[in-house]
C-alpha cells in the first residue's frame, strides 16, 4: 500500500522514508524505482541525501538500503505505524483502510515511547498488524510477564475455565477470519477457555471449539471477572 504522508509532519520526512525502506526491504526490494512509487515527499532525493548525511541509509545509483542505525530508527516507526493500525482498524472498527493508513501515517511520528509500549501493552503485545506483517517488539514485550496481564492478551494466556470478551482478531489469512466468524468467533463474543493441551478447547454459547494453536494466537480477549 502506498503510504500517504501528512503534509502537517514535514519535519518527519526523514522517518518516513526510512519505515518506506524497511516495509520494501521486507518483500526484498531495494530499488529507488521501487522507493520513488512507495512514498510521497516533497523531495525524495534530497532527503535521502539527509539519510546518508546522518549514517541512516547507504544510497547508490539505482538502489538504497538502510544501515544499522537507520534501520533502528525505522523499525521504531514501523512500530508505532503498526500499533496504531491494529487500534484503529480491530479496536475502534474502522473499516476504512485509507483512513486507518493516513491517520497511522500520523501517529507514527507523534506517539512517544511510553504512549507507543502502553497502546502495545493494551492490545496485549500483538505480533501482526492487520495485513499480517510483523509488528517489531518493542522494550514492554521482552520484559512481558505474565504475572502483570495485559487489559487484552492473547487467548492462550487466559486460564483454564476463565471467561474472555473477543476484542479482536488478527489473522495472517483472510479466509480464516470468514471461517471463524461464521463459527461465531468474532469480536465481542463470550468464549470460556476450557482447554489448553494437546489442543486448545473454548467454548462459545453452547458450543465447544477446538482451534489449531497458529489461529488461537490470533485471537486477542479481554479477561472477564
Amino acid at each position: 500500500m502506498k503510504q500517504d504522508h501528512h503534509p502537517d509532519f514535514a519535519d518527519h520526512e526523514i522517518e518516513h522514508v526510512a519505515a518506506a525502506l524497511w516495509n520494501l526491504e521486507e518483500e526484498g526490494r531495494t530499488a529507488l524505482a521501487d522507493l520513488r512509487s512507495a512514498v510521497r515527499v516533497a523531495d525524495l532525493d534530497a532527503t535521502l541525501k539527509r539519510l546518508a548525511a546522518r549514517g541512516l541509509a547507504a544510497v547508490e545509483p539505482h538502489r538504497a538500503a538502510l544501515t544499522g542505525e537507520g534501520r533502528r530508527l525505522a523499525e521504531s516507526v514501523v512500530r508505532r505505524h503498526r500499533l496504531a493500525e491494529l487500534l484503529f482498524s480491530a479496536v475502534l472498527d474502522i473499516k476504512d483502510d485509507r483512513t486507518v493508513n493516513r491517520t497511522a501515517c500520523v501517529m507514527e511520528h507523534v506517539l512517544s515511547p511510553d504512549v507507543t509500549d502502553s497502546v502495545c501493552a493494551f492490545l496485549g503485545h500483538p505480533k501482526n498488524c492487520p495485513h499480517g506483517k510483523s509488528i517489531p517488539a518493542g522494550p514492554c514485550c521482552r520484559s512481558f510477564s505474565n504475572a502483570v496481564a495485559p487489559l487484552v492478551q492473547p487467548l492462550d494466556r487466559l486460564a483454564v475455565g476463565d471467561l474472555g470478551r473477543i476484542a479482536y482478531i488478527v489473522p495472517r489469512d483472510a479466509e480464516r477470519l470468514v471461517r471463524l466468524s461464521d463459527l461465531g468467533v468474532i469480536p465481542g463474543a463470550t468464549i470460556r477457555l476450557r482447554q489448553k493441551r494437546p489442543a486448545i478447547v473454548i467454548g462459545i454459547g453452547e458450543t465447544t471449539l477446538a482451534l489449531d494453536r497458529e489461529i488461537a494466537e490470533e485471537l486477542y480477549v479481554k479477561k472477564i471477572s
